[in-house]
């Protein structure tokens, strides 16, 4: 039996909670630090609302950073990407001398915040195609199934096949990539064609393909992201990747992107990890990206209109 942590019972989080506390080789608990939260998950578990049916999981919770917390084996960070380093120094207490740390989270650079923390050999990376939407505490909506995708930048990882295994035993669509960087980059590519309009437009994701200006936008985006993924030695194909984005926003129609929800949460979104990070990296390579800046002033300013906490 493992002993298996999530850090952030927010939409992903809960979602990934959904489907590990099925395994009977895993022993899981879920950590957040709203105490409101965590009571409300103790009381009523998780309810995933699918394809019109509720369905309930138990699974205990934990305020997170509070009481005494032993080391896990596996630790799954699903906080939002800006909050990764306050997390883990809060519970640093959970990883230990053998603890494989996973991370799903959303944008690039993530790792180098964990990597303060454990080796980097034992940090597996990976990207879901899930759409997951929070209704309440506990309560989300499982809008569209989808592949999980994990590498290591250590080649020939076993921690990549230990994940690989338990996300298979636990019914999760998963497969393995040999390039972690490519894996980043294109889950890259696609957040930041999908986030930041869907934020800015309030719109659900299904809406970006489906209107001819958003489209002409999300292209535009694209072949900036495109410039700088060559410059940092990652060559894509321009139609594939567009092809992608659109089968994403095709897939997820009625689910609502994680920076359109951190909006209506009035929360601060992690546009600096996504689109703010493609734009360091091309003033890094002196390649000018006019919409990706332009996106996340947007973004920015539309953080700065809203008084609400985090």
């Amino acid at each position: 039996m493992l002993n298996a942590a999530i850090l952030g019972a927010g939409a992903m989080g809960c979602l990934y909670a959904s489907y590990l506390c099925k395994n009977p080789n895993i022993s899981l608990t879920l950590f957040d630090h709203k105490a409101a939260k965590v009571d409300e998950i103790n009381k009523n578990g998780l309810l995933m609302v699918e394809n019109d049916e509720e369905i309930r999981f138990n699974v205990p919770a934990k305020v997170s950073g509070r009481g005494r917390q032993e080391p896990v084996d596996i630790l799954l960070i699903f906080v939002k990407a800006h909050q990764t380093y306050a997390a883990l120094k809060a519970n640093r207490s959970l990883i230990g001398p053998k603890t494989i740390v996973v991370s799903l989270q959303n944008g690039m650079g993530n790792y180098l915040e964990i990597v303060k923390f454990l080796p980097l050999d034992r940090i597996v990376i990976g990207t879901s195609n899930h759409n997951s939407t929070l209704l309440g505490s506990g309560h989300f909506l499982h809008a569209a199934d989808g592949k999980t995708i994990i590498g290591s930048f250590t080649k020939d990882s076993p921690h990549v096949e230990l994940i690989r295994s338990i996300f298979d035993e636990s019914g999760l669509d998963i497969s393995v990539s040999n390039d972690v960087r490519v894996l980043i980059w294109r889950k890259l590519l696609v957040n930041m064609s999908i986030n930041p309009l869907t934020m800015l437009l309030e719109v659900k994701n299904g809406f970006i393909q489906s209107n001819r200006p958003s489209w002409d936008i999300v292209r535009q985006i694209v072949d900036e992201g495109l410039t700088v993924a060559k410059a940092d030695g990652i060559d894509f194909d321009r139609e594939e990747i567009l092809e992608l984005v659109h089968k994403i926003c095709v897939l997820t129609r009625t689910g609502c992107s994680s920076m359109f929800q951190d909006r209506i949460h009035k929360r601060r979104t992690e546009i600096d990890f996504i689109n703010g990070s493609v734009v360091s990296l091309a003033r890094k390579h002196g390649i000018q990206v006019p919409v990706n800046a332009l996106l996340v002033q947007l973004v920015h300013a539309v953080e700065d209109s809203c008084s609400g906490e985090e």
